[in-house]
């Protein structure tokens, strides 16, 4: 070796005797040449990265190399699994160099050597082998797995390995995007290193656990005082933390739980999930002393973690107690659970003035805690399957969070078949959470193109110029908006027609091969469900679903074959729901059908005047009473048209101008139990030739519960109407919500829409 390579290797700082060793061949034309080695007793992970190997090495090369377990590690010519701590015989040359790596390694985190013939995969803890095995594969044999069953391995006769001693490990403990496509396919959730919060949590503690911990059905009819004082009334929706009997009660019931689950460490103690809090004068005080109404939640949830020391307690900072407290710091072993759901998801966190009071809590957290647990939400709720160019801000967000003392992580993604590039999202968060470091270009071409082929560089395009549109105007991107607040920037006709030839000449760069024609079809329905839930909107006019000709109003022929290709795709695919609340395809399938059967030809009540007392919620289609005859029947996204009452009866009159003989009058209402929308208790029609006297025509009743009802009901009234110019429904809503639901006790919604009279 000159002079000058032992001065070059020396400043790389890279040992020479890397350079001196040959590299090993794993498997030559076709046969093993290494055998796989664990310990006698290895863990589940070191024995599930020790079968993986060896199915991905059959995949490969097409042969099978063996799995040998053993306490005497001489074995040559091995790859050894094992943890840190296995005694495994190193040449001396490379002892000091290993060593130093070595002492780097913690949970999660693996370390990759090669040792004359041998090669080692040491783990840190949990599943730090798997993931060593994972990087061996991707890094140096090209494999990939980009979505549960869509997986890519190279073809290989024979397999050599460069010379290694290669040190990772994750910057975030916990790596949690949520949905189905984590959380019900082990092996992909492992290939992208990701965590499931039913791995990390003791079952039944993940999250809102105070109704679990003193539930309210069982004391809040002779211990109110448990509860939280709102006003001058006690309510079932939070509890009062300040009061004794509480405290003893959660000590108890976590002990009993605690039992039945010795190895979980983490358990959390948090509010529900709703905008409540106890403002007695004990809780009031301490919320005035710490300036936030976390300031209780902290104080209780500090001495609950006193009495287990041993154990992880977590807890929210979420809506109301987002803001971190004056005075008291959160206990060691209390982890913060911080949360970003009132966000704007256009632009980076922190670039963002509408986020600056974040900004604030996330440092002020940071100043106090050394647990914060980051919620964060990458989804639209409302409308999984709509566009939601927020991809640009990912890495920025998740560098922000690392660099404010973020080291654990659920990204709320919601990642599902159909989702809104759920595939993508999932690849790149997973890896953004491991290393925020990442080059995000380059992995995001890795995966277009090796997850929809020729078609990649296409939809890339589509993304390129989606986020571009946004970043234009930088609006406010809501995790619940509708499509229709964007129908002029991003989603406007223009951009849409563009997406569209994006996407035809992708489906003809992959005509030839079914599977990718798929999962490019399945990537453009976000854009086919803008295009619908805009038009119906505009249902009449450029955008919509008819063309007007003559006061005749005739479907067109794209929008109607468009929902057809909506469910066949989805159908296909097997896509699960469209929403938060769990619409399917089919039944969004159904209500649009329903929704463009316009009422018009025939129905007497269309464009006639209503009149309501009170008036509807001004949130929910301005309040335009014109939305009950306008024809159009309300779908099931209740923020189209729809009007909605909150906890109260209502009256609806309509004057149809002209007093004659009518045949049936029809109003329905909406259900959605997760957006606290209730059928109505009962609808009573009226009738009058005067709009002075009325007669009853009858009364519908919903009994029961609701617990679970349709989407849509109809009270139809057709029996002996008889002659008259105003109709009057006179609507009783339920006012509360039922027992059952998450928030009982809480107003309920009643949502009317589409008065049709024949």
């Amino acid at each position: 070796m000159s002079i000058q390579l032992f001065l070059f290797l020396s400043i790389l700082n890279l040992p020479l005797q890397l350079f001196a060793q040959k590299q090993p061949t794993i498997v030559k034309n076709g046969v093993p040449q290494f055998s796989i080695v664990l310990s006698v007793k290895p863990t589940d992970a070191e024995a599930y990265a020790a079968v993986l190997l060896q199915s991905t090495f059959k995949k490969i090369a097409g042969c099978e190399m063996k799995i040998l377990k053993t306490d005497k590690p001489n074995v040559q010519r091995a790859i050894y699994i094992n943890s840190s701590s296995f005694p495994i015989n190193l040449n001396k040359h490379f002892t000091a160099e290993f060593e130093t790596k070595k002492l780097q390694l913690k949970e999660d985190a693996f370390l990759i050597s090669s040792q004359e013939d041998n090669i080692l995969i040491l783990s840190g803890g949990k599943k730090g082998a798997i993931y060593g095995v994972v990087h061996l594969l991707e890094k140096y044999l090209g494999c990939r797995m980009y979505a549960p069953n869509v997986e890519l391995i190279p073809k290989k006769t024979t397999i050599t390995l460069p010379v290694l001693c290669e040190l990772d490990k994750p910057v975030n403990t916990i790596r949690i995007v949520n949905g189905d496509l984590t959380q019900k396919h082990e092996d992909y959730r492992n290939w992208n290193r990701l965590n499931d919060h039913n791995e990390e949590f003791a079952k039944g503690y993940y999250v809102h656990t105070f109704n679990r911990l003193v539930p309210w059905e069982t004391y809040f009819e002779k211990h109110p005082e448990y509860f939280a004082l709102m006003g001058n009334k006690r309510i079932i929706d939070q509890l009062c933390l300040t009061n004794p009997d509480v405290f003893e009660l959660t000590i108890n019931k976590l002990k009993e739980e605690m039992a039945i689950q010795p190895d979980r460490k983490l358990w959390s103690v948090s509010q529900g999930d709703n905008f409540s809090y106890c403002q007695c004068n004990q809780c009031a005080k301490i919320i005035a002393e710490e300036g936030s109404a976390a300031g209780p939640i902290v104080h209780f949830v500090n001495r609950v973690a006193a009495q287990f020391p041993e154990k992880m307690i977590s807890t929210l900072a979420y809506q109301y107690s987002r803001k971190a407290p004056k005075k008291i710091k959160p206990a060691d072993n209390v982890q913060i659970m911080l949360c970003t759901i009132e966000l704007n998801r256009s632009r980076a966190i922190e670039n963002d003035s509408l986020s600056v009071s974040f900004l604030k809590d996330i440092t002020d957290w940071g100043k106090i805690s050394k647990n914060i647990y980051l919620w964060d939400y990458t989804v639209n709720f409302s409308h999984h399957i709509s566009p939601f160019p927020n991809l640009h801000t990912l890495q920025k967000n998740i560098q922000f969070f690392t660099k404010n003392k973020v080291n654990a992580h659920f990204q709320q993604t919601n990642a599902s078949l159909g989702h809104e590039f759920s595939e993508l999202k999932t690849y790149l968060i997973a890896r953004l959470l491991w290393n925020p470091s990442i080059n995000v270009d380059s992995v995001m071409t890795d995966f277009l193109n090796g997850y929809y082929g020729p078609a990649g560089v296409y939809i890339q395009q589509y993304i390129t110029q989606l986020t571009n549109e946004i970043q234009k105007t930088g609006e406010w991107l809501d995790i619940y908006g509708h499509p229709v607040a964007h129908a002029k920037t991003f989603l406007s006709n223009e951009n849409i027609i563009q997406y569209n030839q994006y996407f035809d000449t992708a489906e003809k760069s992959v005509k030839k091969d079914t599977q990718l024609l798929q999962r490019v079809k399945l990537c453009r329905l976000p854009i086919q469900y803008a295009m619908m839930e805009i038009g119906k909107s505009d249902m009449f006019g450029s955008r919509g679903f008819y063309n007007e000709n003559k006061e005749k109003f005739i479907l067109k022929p794209v929008m109607q074959q468009m929902i057809e290709d909506f469910y066949t795709v989805s159908k296909h695919s097997e896509v699960k729901n469209v929403n938060e609340a769990g619409l399917s395809p089919l039944e969004y399938y159904q209500a649009t059908k329903r929704f463009i059967d316009v009422q018009v030809e025939g129905n007497y009540a269309f464009r006639k005047r209503a009149n309501a007392t009170p008036m509807p919620s001004i949130k929910y289609s301005q309040a335009d009473l014109s939305v009950l005859t306008n024809g159009v029947q309300g779908a099931n996204d209740f923020k189209a048209h729809w009007l909605g009452w909150e906890a109260q009866d209502f009256e609806l009159v309509l004057d149809l101008q002209t007093a004659k003989p009518y045949q049936s009058i029809q109003v329905s209402s909406l259900y959605d139990p997760k957006s606290w929308i209730m059928h109505p208790k009962s609808v009573t029609c009226l009738v009058s030739e005067d709009g002075i006297s009325y007669r009853l025509i009858e009364t519908q009743t919903i009994d029961g519960e609701q617990r679970k009802e349709n989407l849509t009901h109809h009270f139809l009234f057709d029996k002996s109407l008889g002659s008259f110019r105003y109709v009057k429904l006179d609507i009783k809503g339920t006012q509360k919500l039922f027992n059952w639901h998450p928030s009982a006790g809480g107003g309920s919604w009643v949502f009317i829409d589409e008065i049709v009279v024949r």
